[in-house]
């Protein structure tokens, strides 16, 4: 947060017991340094520093492809397939996807998971699978799932199992972890594929496929951000 934020107009702490700024009557002080131009309180600076006015926005009128308020929006792969919030608008219509990419999005009903990527703490995108130290850490492709997808897949940590989406398949190691929980999404269980996205082409690590083999060929409204971590999947053994 913006610490002038921590203090009120009058320049004291809103909590005294987690100051971060004050204004002891000649400077401000504290465990910060004002992120502001250190202006008296009557000066009238607002905090939010990065609006002309300093003030927050609960309406972002020439900021949001989509705006100007927020809403939800389920992923184009979605899950429960619908949206509980609006049915009649289930998907962002402000998105980026091209028409190539809307003829390969999955169903639920073909697709019943929820895929998602991440990092490892071992490795670095897909440039540490060259080095060796790395390597040896996390040598190997792997994907988690839930104990409770486990146990209605057959799947066993240590196994051999193929991820699909609509567009194409990894095989990886199955890790079968109390770490992925079955979620309940509108009164239905949905259940998680978490995938690492380390592995693909040739390295020090043993071989892998690439993960975004799976993904889709949708960007965010407003960043452009690839929607990577919610698209649908199957898993089996491989």
């Amino acid at each position: 947060i913006y610490n002038r934020a921590s203090a009120d107009p009058q320049g004291k702490p809103w909590d005294k017991n987690r100051i971060l700024i004050e204004w002891n009557g000649k400077k401000w002080v504290g465990n910060d340094i004002p992120d502001f131009n250190a202006s008296a309180p009557e000066a009238g600076t607002g905090p939010f520093i990065m609006q002309p006015e300093g003030l927050g926005r609960l309406f972002a009128i020439d900021k949001m492809a989509e705006g100007p308020f927020p809403e939800h929006y389920e992923p184009f792969e979605t899950p429960i397939g619908t949206n509980p919030l609006h049915p009649g608008v289930i998907s962002n219509p402000a998105a980026r996807i091209f028409e190539d990419d809307k003829n390969r999005l999955g169903s639920h009903t073909e697709f019943p998971y929820v895929g998602t990527t991440y990092r490892l703490t071992e490795h670095f995108h897909t440039w540490t699978k060259h080095a060796r130290l790395n390597a040896i850490a996390q040598p190997e492709q792997f994907v988690e799932i839930s104990e409770t997808l486990g146990a209605a897949k057959g799947i066993s940590s240590g196994d051999k199992v193929r991820v699909s989406s609509k567009r194409g398949f990894i095989r990886a190691v199955a890790v079968v972890t109390p770490r992925l929980q079955t979620l309940m999404v509108d009164g239905k269980p949905v259940e998680t594929v978490g995938i690492p996205i380390h592995w693909g082409f040739e390295g020090a690590a043993q071989k892998g496929f690439i993960t975004n083999t799976l993904t889709p060929g949708v960007g965010d409204a407003n960043s452009q951000t690839p929607e990577f971590k919610a698209f649908l999947v199957n898993i089996e053994k491989a």
